[in-house]
């Protein structure tokens, strides 16, 4: 029953998750701190994606879609990604159409704008290897 696709993301949270959540809600009322630095990390890595070259869609998440189209060269890019030591999520069909494909990378607000420049670089790197 576990195996079912309905059941893929209905399982309910467990106590230490719910617990997470409910400190980080009060760490956001207590201060706009945080919010303030994940939209800015936003800001800047949006900005390094477009003056590098990188479609990166029209994301208004904290989620940049840096699309490459083709699913192998998207799982390749992923890959060579984690192997400079950044983890950014191939997204293919069907999660999304055929010819669609991107990476995935989920902005924090724990990043330094180091953390943004290696990742700007590595995906950089990572593009010119794959041309």
């Amino acid at each position: 029953m576990m195996n079912a696709r309905q059941r893929l993301m209905s399982i309910a949270l467990t106590i230490p998750d719910t617990a997470a959540l409910l400190e980080a809600v009060t760490m956001l009322g207590e201060s706009e701190e945080l919010v303030e630095k994940l939209w800015g990390n936003v800001d800047y890595l949006k900005k390094g994606f477009v003056d590098r070259g990188f479609d990166i869609g029209h994301s208004e998440t904290p989620i940049i879609p840096v699309m490459i189209g083709d699913e192998d060269k998207a799982k390749a890019f992923s890959q060579k990604l984690f192997e400079k030591g950044v983890f950014a999520s191939p997204i293919v069909f069907p999660m999304v159409p055929r010819g669609t494909a991107r990476v995935r990378v989920i902005v924090s607000a724990s990043f330094s704008q180091g953390d943004c420049d290696a990742g700007l670089k590595a995906f950089e790197e990572v593009a010119a290897e794959l041309r």
